[in-house]
């Protein structure tokens, strides 16, 4: 009963099941030294052996050959024969990068083809070390069963024994068991092929090992069912028979089994090991007088998920937008109609028209929801890069991570893992001290970084704080002098929140030497890149001896924005909510000069203004007024204010791209439709900004 099967379609399947194993192992093994329990050593191993399972059924030898040999050592830390220690840690977080850099050359298409003998001796020597073998199975002939007298045992559970017997006094009840063949691939689509039959011909009383445990191919070959059916016995039985790489099989009525032909039965052998799943029927509950009709707990009763291509998702996104538009079309005309007429039907309008805002609203949203991932997804790197490098710096270093839950769109996810990287790994490397000087100044050796992140408002904030020696700002000053960024003499007037922005500039760096980790000055300017294309804000704050804070602000999602707008003359433009810091009237006598360029002090910090008209070149007749709107935009560290006419209001807004029809317009990153029709600029503050530095 063998079957050719294509494994090729089961590729996605295994790399998208293995990322998500390989995960649950770096993220527990990094735990494993500080808390070595045995929970956390039964969730490694188990993740280890569904990756060698896994790998096994799909033919790449390497990849399993390197699971099993971690499945030994982790076996030998489970039993308490052998300790954690760092070398063994290191060994194991190893074998989980060869892993993923094997994961990535199946999905290539080059196969698993990394070279891991140096690792799987590193493991056999950590077992020799200890006067432990490596084998873990033994292999047995099984020459009689239990229960209903089959040639390999029954899983099903004593106490349901009864409850079946009578079972059989309501209907036809049938017992099938399966022994799959040693070579079989995917044992778990062989498993629900014998499920899903059961299923559509009646109802399964009993599932042994449970359908979760044979979904995850935790079991060895054997597996059962108990289910009831009015279907003939033959047909069910041709059915059973369609199922390949089976070795055996016998099926019969409940009870009557063991005088049932076994169909194809050769020789029998069972692996022995402590890795046998005790039999966990689903039908636990049982009873006897209602065993017939009360059928298993399917797993399709539960809560389930699907995965759904980001192209589609992307599409969705660009549908809503759509609707955004005209649900605030068709407001702007209810409300129109509403001031022109007092008619019942107009007031019908109104009411249609807040309903079709209401669902399009929570349409809106459910589609957010669907594109936003946890940002814990970005946070998961960050314990592997804080270990390495305390371990290669020699320091003693905590990390908090904090509010990982917190969502936001896929899209800022996959931009922003390397800013928030490159700014945790300059705390580490510039920020926390040794330990001997920590405490030398009072501080406990172990320094701590903390990384949080929580939604604020329409924004998501992530903050990166250390306890270290904090920046010297001084210092900075005289770095950004000698790379000829600001005069002696203009340093000198900067307050330290100003000189600390020299922080982001390309080549700087106050590092006292380069290393492989830091000190090139290019890993703020990268923060300062990526953040930028957000639309992101950056906040820097430090204190000599306590420690240094980065504060990003971004946008939860970038598709549909939430903007200011603003009259420039006759036209309207758009301001990204997320780069408004704060809007201002100011008189005329406020603004300064500074090198021909306008400025305004605000809270002591002076700002540089631009003027929108000149920016856009807009012409006509204009008379100066004696005060101006002022909104104050933010650019990664940068701050500026936009002199505009007039302040119209807050609107969300979808982002319509220019460029395929007229080519990039400078200043400009799009355009959105109004609710009265008109077509409004989206301004881009990238631009604006990058141009008025010239």
């Amino acid at each position: 009963m063998s079957a050719e099967l294509d494994m090729s379609q089961y590729t996605d399947l295994f790399l998208q099941e293995g990322e998500e194993q390989i995960e649950i192992l770096e993220q527990e093994l990094l735990k494993l030294e500080s808390d070595p329990s045995d929970e956390r050593m039964q969730i490694i191993f188990r993740a280890a052996h569904t990756l060698k399972g896994s790998s096994r059924a799909m033919g790449f030898s390497h990849f399993a050959e390197l699971t099993h040999e971690m499945e030994n050592v982790l076996d030998q830390l489970r039993n308490h024969t052998i300790a954690v220690t760092t070398h063994i840690a290191n060994s194991l977080l190893a074998c989980v990068d060869t892993l993923a850099g094997m994961m990535d050359s199946i999905r290539s298409g080059e196969g698993d083809t990394a070279e891991c003998g140096e690792l799987v001796k590193c493991l056999q020597e950590i077992l020799s070390g200890q006067g432990i073998g490596g084998g873990l199975a033994v292999a047995s002939e099984v020459t009689s069963g239990t229960g209903s007298g089959l040639p390999f045992p029954t899983q099903v559970s004593e106490d349901l024994h009864d409850a079946l017997e009578a079972a059989k006094d309501a209907g036809a009840v049938y017992h099938v068991q399966f022994r799959l063949a040693d070579d079989c691939v995917m044992k778990f689509v062989r498993a629900f092929m014998a499920v899903s039959i059961a299923q559509e011909a009646g109802e399964i009383l009993v599932c042994c090992p449970d359908q979760e445990a044979l979904e995850e191919e935790q079991f060895d070959q054997d597996f059962e069912l108990v289910f009831t059916s009015e279907t003939e016995f033959g047909e069910l039985k041709a059915k059973f028979d369609g199922i390949g790489e089976v070795e055996a099989y016998e099926f019969g009525i409940w009870g009557d089994l063991k005088d049932a032909p076994v169909m194809d039965k050769p020789k029998l052998e069972v692996i022995a090991s402590d890795e046998v799943l005790s039999a966990q029927p689903v039908a636990a509950a049982l009873t006897a007088a209602q065993s017939a009709n009360s059928g298993t707990a399917r797993k399709g009763d539960s809560g389930q998920t699907v995965r759904v291509d980001v192209a589609r998702l992307d599409n969705l996104m660009n549908l809503v937008g759509e609707l955004v538009i005209d649900r605030t079309r068709i407001a702007q005309i209810g409300a129109d109609l509403a001031l022109r007429y007092t008619d019942r039907q107009v007031d019908d309008l109104g009411e249609t028209v807040s309903h079709i805002a209401r669902i399009t609203s929570d349409l809106q949203d459910q589609i957010m929801k669907a594109r936003m991932l946890p940002i814990e997804t970005v946070f998961n790197r960050f314990p592997r890069v804080v270990r390495d490098l305390a371990q290669k710096l020699n320091k003693e270093i905590k990390l908090d991570l904090i509010g990982g839950e917190t969502e936001l769109d896929r899209s800022v996810i996959e931009v922003i893992g390397d800013p928030l990287l490159h700014i945790l790994r300059n705390s580490v490397d510039h920020g926390v001290e040794m330990p001997d000087e920590r405490e030398q100044v009072g501080k406990p050796r172990s320094g701590t970084v903390t990384v949080s992140a929580k939604h604020q408002e329409n924004h998501i904030v992530i903050e990166i704080r250390d306890d270290g020696k904090g920046i010297n700002t001084e210092r900075v000053k005289q770095k950004a002098v000698e790379a000829g960024l600001v005069t002696a003499d203009a340093a000198a007037k900067l307050s330290d929140k100003e000189a600390l922005q020299f922080i982001f500039h390309s080549g700087l760096s106050t590092a006292a030497e380069v290393s492989e980790v830091s000190g090139r000055g290019v890993g703020m300017d990268i923060v300062r890149s990526n953040i930028q294309k957000l639309g992101g804000l950056i906040d820097l704050e430090s204190v000599v001896g306590e420690g240094t804070r980065f504060s990003l602000r971004l946008p939860l999602t970038l598709a549909i924005i939430r903007g200011l707008l603003v009259n420039v003359a006759e036209t309207v433009f758009v301001l990204p909510l997320g780069s408004v810091v704060e809007t201002l009237l100011i008189d005329n006598k406020e603004i300064q000069h500074i090198n021909q360029k306008e400025v305004v002090v605000i809270r002591g910090v002076t700002t540089p203004l631009v003027r929108m008209r000149e920016v856009f070149g807009i012409q006509g007749d204009y008379k100066t007024p004696d005060s101006f709107y002022v909104v104050i935009v933010g650019l990664a560290e940068q701050r500026m204010g936009l002199i505009v006419d007039r302040l119209v209001g807050e609107q969300e807004v979808v982002i319509k791209s220019l460029s395929r029809f007229c080519g990039d317009v400078p200043g400009v990153s799009g355009a959105t439709i109004l609710g009265d029709g008109n077509v409004a600029l989206i301004a881009d503050i990238n631009g604006i900004v990058k141009n008025d530095r010239g």
